[in-house]
């Protein structure tokens, strides 16, 4: 699913006095939206250019965009909350990490020279040293990671949007040809101008499974599975394929794919597949969210964790928000189980099929669970040593 369709689904529509305080850029009454084709968080207050009702999508809460791999506004500051000072003014939070976010995205909008980490630093009355640690902390990455992952995603848009690849390296940053060709071989998965071609030169097999209320598309070339993709028509999803490598060869093979079919189908169904959690992948991420995908293929079927433990695990504790993002980028369904990662009250969060798919896999997996765990139980019990009777 793309990040569009992901946001576009997300929420509900705005009411028509909710597209009133939307459009007149009204402060009140205070609810956020999620601007479906920037993935931008905002409030009807917000000072930027207000978008076309079609894309506005009502949210009951940030961490619910968060999950869905939205990112907060820098306008009007959503995650900020509705705080004000007695003069009226927001009271800004005080978030070094945020501040130096803010500080470098202007800086990559407007074409400006970055700031080092040094005179960020320096901007927030911080040491140098004490800045990472605090980007570390938070995020998991240093403010150069956090940097460098943002102008491969820039990279990215532009060259799916159609722009020449010499211009979008340049308008997305980069000082120089093989700076942007280093960075994308990370990033992408593929030099940008593949990528900019459409995945050519990429061969691609498929194929559909059934699964509970619907069907998986399973996707995988030569070196691992690159893509699981649930829904309810497989026209749709094989579509969505087409979309996002509309230049690779694409070809339908059920009869070599069935085995990696079966163990999706079973995952979908609530049945434990041991093998899944070592079968090769072929998907391009940032190292950060790779380890987030590994901590999660860790989790026992039948069982959840929050978004802050799997940020602990990862050794980044306080970046749940990052790892929400995370799991809204994971492109392998089930495989890489994203839908048991909740929130810390163990209510459930954004997911990029619904939250009724992912109702359905948790409750799947924990009444196999619970059943496997029975017949354990029972097979113990049956296998007990009879004590002989003590004769007095």
């Amino acid at each position: 699913m793309t990040e569009w369709k992901r946001f576009a689904a997300a929420g509900r529509p705005a009411t028509d006095a909710e597209w009133a305080a939307i459009s007149s850029r009204q402060a009140s009454p205070r609810f956020l939206f999620i601007v479906a084709s920037t993935g931008i968080i905002c409030t009807p207050g917000c000072p930027a250019r207000t978008p076309g009702r079609d894309r506005v999508r009502v949210i009951a809460n940030y961490d619910d965009g968060v999950a869905l791999g939205a990112r907060a506004c820098l306008r009007c500051h959503p995650d900020r909350g509705s705080d004000r000072d007695s003069g009226g003014a927001r009271t800004p939070t005080a978030n070094p990490v945020q501040a130096a976010i803010d500080r470098l995205t202007e800086a990559l909008s407007d074409g400006d020279d970055v700031p080092t980490d040094r005179q960020l630093a320096g901007q927030l009355g911080l040491p140098e040293r004490r800045l990472r640690e605090m980007f570390r902390e938070t995020l998991g990455v240093t403010p150069r990671a956090w940097l460098s992952a943002r102008r491969a995603e820039a990279l990215r848009a532009r060259l799916a949007d159609g722009q020449d690849v010499t211009a979008a390296m340049y308008d997305a940053g980069y000082g120089s040809s093989s700076a942007a060709y280093e960075a994308a071989n990370g990033e992408l998965g593929m030099a940008p101008g593949r990528y900019r071609g459409g995945a050519s030169g990429e061969s691609i097999r498929w194929t559909v499974t059934p699964i509970p209320d619907g069907v998986a598309l399973v996707a995988s070339t030569d070196r691992g599975l690159c893509a699981v993709r649930l829904g309810e028509s497989e026209a749709t999803l094989a579509e969505e394929l087409r979309e996002e490598f509309p230049n690779a060869a694409l070809s339908r093979d059920d009869a070599a794919l069935a085995g990696l079919a079966s163990i999706v189908s079973d995952l979908a169904a609530g049945r434990r597949r041991p093998e899944a959690s070592t079968l090769p992948l072929d998907v391009h991420a940032t190292a950060f969210r790779r380890r987030v995908w590994e901590a999660l293929r860790r989790i026992p079927a039948g069982e959840t964790r929050s978004y802050g433990q799997i940020a602990e695990a990862v050794g980044a504790p306080g970046a749940a928000r990052a790892v929400g993002s995370a799991c809204a980028q994971n492109p392998i369904a089930v495989v890489v189980p994203c839908h048991r990662v909740v929130g810390a009250d163990g209510s459930l969060h954004g997911y990029a099929y619904g939250l009724a798919r992912k109702r359905q896999l948790l409750d799947a997996e924990a009444e196999e669970a619970a059943a496997r765990a029975e017949a354990e139980g029972a097979a113990g019990a049956d296998a007990a040593p009879v004590r002989a009777p003590v004769l007095s």
